[in-house]
C-alpha cells in the first residue's frame, strides 16, 4: 500500500517536477503536492500547513533554495528541506547544508530520493517526539513549581545523607530560612538535637534495608526554627531512586494550632465529664440532704413542743440554737447543689423563659470564692422580665464574664476593686452588664476579642476560647454582646437578650397552704433511699397512715392487688424501675392512682426526665424539700 506524502516542490520547471513525482511514486509514495516558484507562493503554502517535505531546486529565476530555507525558518515549522539540482557543486552543497538544508542530491541521482525522504521523515518524527517530551517536561515542572509555591504544607526534598535539595516557600516560612539557605543543610539542622540519633538511625535503616517506619504514613516529629524555637510537625515521608541513590521527600504540616485546639477540646471534654458528674453528685447528695433537712426540721418542731411544755430550759434553748445553725448550713448546701444542677445541664436543654437574676445569683455563688479575695461585689437589679435562653448556657456566659472580671484585678487591691452587676430593660430586651475596675483590654486585642484563642491572660491561665463561646451562645439566643474597655480603668461587658415569649412555669407544682388534713389518708412513699422514706413518714405519720417502699415494682404490685392510696409520693430517678416507668404503668391499669402520684426528685438530670416533668400534669417537689411544704401538699390532696 502506497504511503501518503505531502510534498511542497520549489521548482520552475514543470517537467523536472514531474520527474520528481515519478521517482517518488516509484519509491512507494502516494504524493499530494504543490509546485511554487516564488517566496510569496511558498509562504502561502506553508501557512496552509500539512506538508511532510520540501523539495527545492537550488536556483530559480526569481527564487533560490537558500531563500526557500529562510522562508521555511520564518514559518517556525520543522519540515525537512532537500535540495535537488543539476548544477550544484560540493562547495555549494556544504554551504546549503550549513544554511539549513537537510540533504542535497543531483537530479541525475534521483534513485536516492525516496530513501533520503524516508530517513528525514523518521528523524523529523523523533525530533517532534523529543520536542513534545520537552514541552511536557517543561509543563510538568511548571505545574510542580506552581503546586509547591502555593502549597500550605512545607515540602523538603533531601538526598540519602539527609542534605536538603529543595524546599518550597511554605517550608521557608515554617523554618525561618530562605530556600538558598535551606539547600545544603542537613535535616538534623531542622530538628532538636535530642532527636538526631533516632533520625540518623531511621535514614540509615532505610538506605540499608529499604524499610522505613515513617515511609507512607504520617508521624509526628519536632522541628526547630532558625531562632531555635521548637514546634510539632505532622510529617509524611516518600522516597524515590535516581541514578542508584535514594532521595527523600517530606510533606510537613505545622500542627501547633491543632495541638492548642486538642488541648482545649481535652479541657472541654473534662468539663463535660465534670458537668455530667456534678448532675449525678447533685442527685446523690440531695437524697441524704433531704433526710438531714427533714429531720432537722422535725427535731426543731419537737423541740419547740418541749419548750412549750417545759418552759425555756437553758439546755433545750442551746440545742435549738445548734439545730438552727445546722439547718442554716444544710440550706447553704442545698443552694450549692441546686446551682450545680443548673450548670450541669447539657446542650440538649431547649431554650425557654429564664429568670436572669436567678441565674446570676447562682453564678455569683459559684464564683464567690474567686470574687471575695479580689473585689467588692455590687449588685443593681431592676426586677427584669424573663428572657428566652437556657439556664445552663446563660450561666456559662455569666460565669465566664465574672471570672474574667475577677482575674483582671489583683488581690492586693481587694478593698478598692469592684465588680458591678446590673440588670435593666431597654425596649424589648433585658440588658445585663458585668463591669470591673481591672486592668482593661488593649486596643489591638479589642478588635479580635471574640475570636477563638485570643486572650490577655498569662500562658496556662486562659485558653482564649471563653469569649468566643460566650459570643456564640448569646447570638444563638438572638441577643447581642458588646464590650467597652480602657486600659488601666476597667472593662464593661453588655449583654442584651430578647424577652421570653412565655412566662416562667412554676418549678414545683405545690399546693396551697393547708396545715390541717380534712381526714386521715393513706400515703404510699416509694423511694430507693431509706433515709428519705423515713423522714417523709415521720413528717406525715401524725396525720396519715404511711407505707414506705424502696422498690417501685413492689409498689406496683400493691396497686395491682387492689390497694388504693390518696397520695403516692414517688422518687423520679430509681434503679430497676424509674418513677417515670412506674407512672406510665399506673396509667395503663389504674389511671386514678396515676393522677395521685406526686414526684420527689433529687435532680432530673436526664433529657427524658426533664421532658417528662415538663409534660406530666402531676405535681412534683425538689429534694431537699421543706417538711411543712410536703405536709401542706399532702393534706390538700387528701379529699
Amino acid at each position: 500500500m502506497a504511503k501518503r506524502l505531502h510534498a511542497l516542490i520549489v521548482e520552475d520547471s514543470e517537467i523536472d517536477a514531474e520527474l520528481l513525482l515519478l521517482e517518488l511514486r516509484r519509491g512507494g509514495y502516494d504524493v499530494v503536492y504543490r509546485r511554487v516558484e516564488t517566496a510569496e507562493d511558498m509562504r502561502a503554502a506553508l501557512e496552509e500547513g500539512g506538508w511532510d517535505i520540501v523539495l527545492s531546486d537550488y536556483s530559480l529565476p526569481t527564487f533560490s533554495a537558500i531563500a526557500a530555507i529562510e522562508v521555511l525558518k520564518g514559518s517556525n515549522l520543522d519540515i525537512p528541506l532537500i535540495i535537488i539540482s543539476g548544477t550544484i557543486g560540493e562547495d555549494i552543497a556544504v554551504h546549503a547544508l550549513k544554511a539549513g538544508a537537510y540533504d542535497f542530491m543531483p537530479k541525475s541521482r534521483l534513485a536516492r530520493l525516496a530513501p533520503a525522504i524516508e530517513r528525514e521523515l523518521r528523524e523529523c518524527q523523533i525530533r517532534r517526539r523529543q520536542r513534545d517530551a520537552e514541552r511536557e517536561r517543561g509543563a510538568s515542572e511548571a505545574r510542580f513549581r506552581a503546586i509547591m509555591e502555593t502549597a500550605t504544607e512545607g515540602v523538603v526534598a533531601a538526598d540519602e545523607e539527609g542534605r536538603v535539595e529543595y524546599a518550597n516557600p511554605a517550608a521557608e516560612q515554617m523554618f525561618g530560612y530562605s530556600e538558598d539557605e535551606l539547600v545544603g543543610k542537613t535535616l538534623l539542622d531542622l530538628m532538636p538535637e535530642r532527636f538526631h540519633q533516632a533520625h540518623v538511625h531511621g535514614l540509615a535503616q532505610y538506605v540499608t534495608t529499604g524499610i522505613a517506619k515513617m515511609v507512607g504514613r504520617t508521624v509526628e516529629v519536632m522541628g526547630r526554627r532558625r531562632d531555635g524555637s521548637e514546634f510539632p510537625i505532622d510529617l509524611s515521608l516518600g522516597t524515590w531512586t535516581s541514578q542508584g541513590r535514594v532521595h527523600f521527600a517530606g510533606i510537613m504540616r505545622d500542627v501547633t494550632e491543632r495541638k492548642k485546639v486538642e488541648a482545649q477540646l481535652l479541657v472541654a471534654d473534662r468539663m463535660v465529664a465534670v458537668g455530667t458528674l456534678s448532675a449525678g453528685v447533685a442527685h446523690e447528695i440531695n437524697n441524704p440532704l433531704a433526710a438531714i433537712i427533714g429531720n432537722l426540721d422535725l427535731a426543731m418542731r419537737d423541740l419547740a413542743d418541749l419548750l412549750d411544755d417545759h418552759g425555756e430550759l437553758v439546755n433545750l434553748l442551746r440545742i435549738r440554737e445548734e439545730l438552727v445553725d445546722a439547718r442554716d448550713a444544710a440550706d447553704r448546701v442545698r443552694k450549692i447543689v441546686r446551682d450545680l444542677r443548673v450548670f450541669s445541664r447539657g446542650e440538649d436543654e431547649q431554650p425557654g423563659p429564664v429568670d436572669v437574676e436567678h441565674v446570676m445569683e447562682s453564678t455569683l455563688r459559684m464564683a464567690w470564692n474567686e470574687i471575695r479575695h479580689r473585689a467588692r461585689l455590687v449588685k443593681q437589679y431592676a426586677g427584669v422580665p424573663p428572657v428566652e435562653a437556657s439556664e445552663a448556657r446563660l450561666g456559662q456566659v455569666f460565669l465566664n464574664l465574672i471570672m474574667n472580671a475577677a482575674q483582671a484585678m489583683t488581690e492586693d487591691r481587694a478593698a478598692t476593686n469592684e465588680i458591678r452587676i446590673t440588670t435593666a430593660v431597654d425596649k424589648e430586651r433585658v440588658v445585663i452588664e458585668v463591669a470591673d475596675t481591672g486592668s482593661g483590654i488593649p486596643p489591638d486585642v479589642m478588635k479580635r476579642l471574640f475570636t477563638p484563642f485570643v486572650t490577655t491572660k498569662p500562658v496556662g491561665v486562659g485558653t482564649g476560647l471563653g469569649l468566643s463561646i460566650c459570643h456564640r451562645i448569646v447570638t444563638s439566643f438572638g441577643g447581642e454582646i458588646s464590650v467597652d474597655s480602657k486600659v488601666g480603668k476597667g472593662t464593661k461587658f453588655r449583654i442584651a437578650l430578647p424577652f421570653a415569649s412565655e412566662p416562667i412555669s412554676v418549678a414545683a407544682r405545690s399546693a396551697p397552704a393547708s396545715s390541717t388534713p380534712r381526714r386521715r389518708g393513706r400515703i404510699l412513699v416509694v423511694d430507693d433511699e431509706p433515709l428519705v422514706a423515713k423522714v417523709v413518714s415521720r413528717s406525715l405519720a401524725s396525720d396519715h397512715e404511711v407505707i414506705g417502699l424502696e422498690r417501685s415494682a413492689e409498689a406496683l404490685e400493691l396497686v395491682r392487688a387492689g390497694q388504693r392510696f390518696d397520695v403516692i409520693l414517688c422518687d423520679l430517678m430509681m434503679p430497676e424501675m424509674s418513677g417515670i416507668d412506674f407512672y406510665q404503668a399506673l396509667c395503663d391499669f389504674a389511671p386514678e392512682q396515676a393522677s395521685a402520684v406526686v414526684f420527689l426528685t433529687g435532680g432530673a438530670f436526664t433529657p427524658r426526665a426533664r421532658r417528662f416533668l415538663d409534660e406530666v400534669p402531676n405535681r412534683w417537689l425538689e429534694k431537699p424539700f421543706d417538711p411543712a411544704m410536703l405536709s401542706s401538699l399532702v393534706n390538700s390532696s387528701v379529699k
